[in-house]
């Protein structure tokens, strides 16, 4: 029998969800099943031979399923609006009436709100009126709730999670490191970057479900190196084979910032209004499409305030409770987890090819 017996992972269409599932199958931990919201998300792990279960961790007749003779769970899912906090309710209520083993929240370093310099976990949850952040303090809460009635939970609060199948810290930044010029100036990106490689959050996983000293305790998981994220761009950027990156002046990239904050949000107010339409429009006219298509790469390319915002945070979030409690130690430096995600994303076309001109005498 597998060390962790039948692990339902929720949220298995995600980025680290879906990791979890490749790497307990893989190395044999567990019999995975694998919940995911709409079938559609389970292309990724569809190539493996693991269950598959709808598990929308709002519809509680596909949590009670999915929960069926299950001894550990893995939430990963997360999501707008009541997902994080109802949902993690909804799969914690099942999971403690089907007396599973061990409750393994992910959550993240947002719930420290705007906090700045060394943070530990005793450091105050913080409602920042940040959405995602405020949601997963929440969702934490309802841990704690289901854990005084007897649940047996572990709540990890990840940093910077990046590596292959990454939308946020990967792929977009692939994405947009091709255009030129780089939106960010060094001296707007001198914070402290908490990288922290996918599969170290994995091992993370695997150390909080076997510690019996991990139940009912919160651990930051950070990995090994504290670069600034220019650091992280550039190491990127070279990794990738893009040439060197060019920037606008401080006060340029920040006056860019601030113009292209009313365009994107009279974008967003558009595709709320109007979305039947622009995807109608987007779907038969290819003159239309093209020009949606320009405007996105613009606007995605433009940074926004609160980006600049991060990326000027001094932030060091510490993993010393989990090495003592844990024994967990991030085990993938920067330069291999970038050269891996550069890899990756070369690999899975997200790298358009350098256009090599011809001459002719």
């Amino acid at each position: 029998m597998s060390e962790f017996g039948r692990v339902l992972v929720t949220g298995a269409g995600g980025f680290i969800g879906g990791r979890v599932v490749e790497m307990f199958h893989v190395l044999g931990l567990a019999d995975v099943r694998a919940g995911v919201r709409r079938w559609s998300s389970a292309a990724r792990i569809g190539r493996l031979p693991v269950e598959i279960h709808l598990c929308d961790v709002l519809d509680p007749q596909q949590v009670e399923t999915a929960m069926k003779d299950v001894q550990t769970v893995i939430h990963c899912a997360h999501g707008p609006g009541e997902t994080n906090a109802q949902g993690t309710a909804m799969v914690a209520a099942a999971a403690l009436k089907h007396g599973v083993r061990r409750f393994v929240h992910i959550s993240t370093m947002d719930v420290y709100g705007l906090t700045t310099g060394a943070i530990d976990e005793s450091s105050p949850r913080t409602r920042a009126g940040r959405a995602y952040g405020d949601s997963k303090i929440a969702a934490e809460e309802q841990c704690e709730e289901f854990g005084r009635r007897g649940l047996p939970y572990v709540m990890l609060r990840p940093t910077i999670v990046y590596g292959p199948f990454s939308a946020s810290w990967t792929i977009e930044f692939g994405e947009r490191l091709q255009e030129q010029p780089w939106p960010f100036h060094p001296n707007d990106a001198r914070g402290t970057c908490n990288l922290l490689y996918v599969d170290d959050l994995v091992w993370a996983i695997v150390l909080a479900l076997r510690a019996e000293a991990a139940v009912g305790q919160a651990f930051n998981v950070n990995g090994t190196d504290r670069p600034t994220w220019h650091e992280y761009f550039q190491a990127l950027n070279s990794a990738l084979d893009l040439p060197p990156l060019r920037t606008k002046s401080e006060a340029g990239a920040r006056v860019h910032a601030m113009a292209m904050k009313p365009v994107k949000d009279t974008a967003k107010f558009a595709l709320r209004k109007f979305e039947r339409t622009i995807r109608r429009l987007h779907q038969t006219s290819p003159l239309a499409k093209r020009v949606m298509k320009s405007a996105e790469r613009v606007m995605r390319k433009a940074p926004t305030r609160d980006e600049i915002a991060l990326y000027s945070k001094q932030i060091d979030v510490s993993t010393e409770k989990a090495d003592r409690l844990l024994g967990f130690r991030a085990r993938t430096p920067m330069p291999t987890g970038v050269n891996l995600s550069a890899t990756w994303l070369k690999a899975n076309g997200f790298i358009r090819s350098p256009v090599v001109m011809s001459s002719s005498e």
